[in-house]
């Protein structure tokens, strides 16, 4: 069975307003976390079923962003182990972009 990987987007919201939309639409807690890797602040989550982090869009020093192909969203949500129970919730949801899916074996 493949495990799916999700990214979406939200273009309206900062990440803390991202994080307790998230956190509402799939009832889970989220850390603040700080990373340079990932811009600076950042929310996650983790447990046996499921992996998000909600990440700013961010322009390092030379202007390039963290994921260029998406330069409307700067709120990026990256969702691992995706169910068919996530994928419905947050496709729901009107303010919450599907960007990209994938599937490994």
């Amino acid at each position: 069975m493949p495990i799916h990987f999700n990214v979406y987007g939200l273009r309206e919201k900062n990440l803390s307003e991202a994080e307790k939309l998230i956190s509402n639409t799939l009832e889970v807690e989220f850390t603040a976390r700080e990373s340079s890797f990932k811009g600076g602040e950042y929310f996650s989550h983790r447990d046996s079923n499921l992996e998000i982090t909600i990440e700013s869009n961010f322009a390092d020093d030379e202007g390039i962003l963290s994921v260029p192909e998406f330069p409307q969203y700067p709120t990026l949500i990256f969702v691992g182990y995706v169910t068919s129970e996530v994928e419905r919730r947050l496709n729901a949801h009107g303010e919450i972009d599907l960007l990209r899916t994938e599937a490994v074996e």
